[in-house]
């Protein structure tokens, strides 16, 4: 039982490293390439496996930038809840700390960011919001942010407002994304500063208007 025990570790240990090499293989090729012009035997070089396996883990180009979604994340996530200062922060100053997370983490890979976006209007990409795939990373990401507002609401900070804004935020995030996309100001500065005034302005109007200033 041990031994198997064992085997069965390593295996996943093993299919793990695959999974790592490929993802970071195809980035790499995203960043100097570009996303369309990388191809899955490229990919597959990169990473020194053959092109039948990178298909063994996924499927499509899309599947890799979805799995790259997924770390982005999980990072930001992990990093807030490992910020125990964040945790008595005020929701505006935690919910700048997630997005702020995730766009760092998606600095290096800005070119890469913007053809993503562009595949995500496919309507048969896993990158497309309406796939299964995509809808499960929004799921997980929109859970996390409902657990920000809700305890926000216990704390007293906003009024209990239920799912709704969660999910204007997703939109909100996107639209923040799109401005980063765009940003030329010098560290791209000029988005912090949206970031920061509009998600002031954004909890105080949903601040409950019972509650004491």
């Amino acid at each position: 039982m041990a031994k198997r025990a064992v085997k069965g570790g390593t295996r996943a240990r093993q299919k793990a490293d695959i999974r790592r090499r490929i993802v970071d293989a195809a980035l790499a090729l995203f960043r100097s390439r570009g996303f369309e012009q990388t191809t899955t035997k490229a990919i597959a070089r990169k990473a020194g496996i053959a092109e039948g396996t990178v298909f063994n883990y996924f499927p499509t180009k899309d599947d890799i930038a979805l799995e790259f979604f997924h770390q982005e994340v999980a990072h930001a996530i992990a990093a807030v809840r490992a910020d125990r200062r964040l945790g008595r922060a005020p929701l505006d100053e935690q919910l700048f700390a997630l997005i702020q997370h995730q766009l760092e983490y998606l600095a290096p890979h800005e070119r890469f960011i913007g053809a993503a976006f562009v595949r995500a209007l496919n309507p048969g990409s896993a990158l497309n919001p309406v796939h299964l795939k995509a809808r499960a990373l929004n799921t997980e990401y929109l859970l996390f942010v409902q657990e920000l507002f809700e305890r926000a609401a216990a704390d007293g900070q906003i009024a209990p407002l239920g799912w709704l804004p969660p999910d204007i935020f997703w939109i909100y995030y996107v639209g923040v994304l799109l401005y980063w996309l765009n940003d030329r100001s010098p560290g791209k500065q000029a988005t912090l500063a949206f970031l920061d005034r509009s998600l002031k302005l954004g909890v105080a109007l949903l601040r409950d208007p019972r509650a004491k200033p």
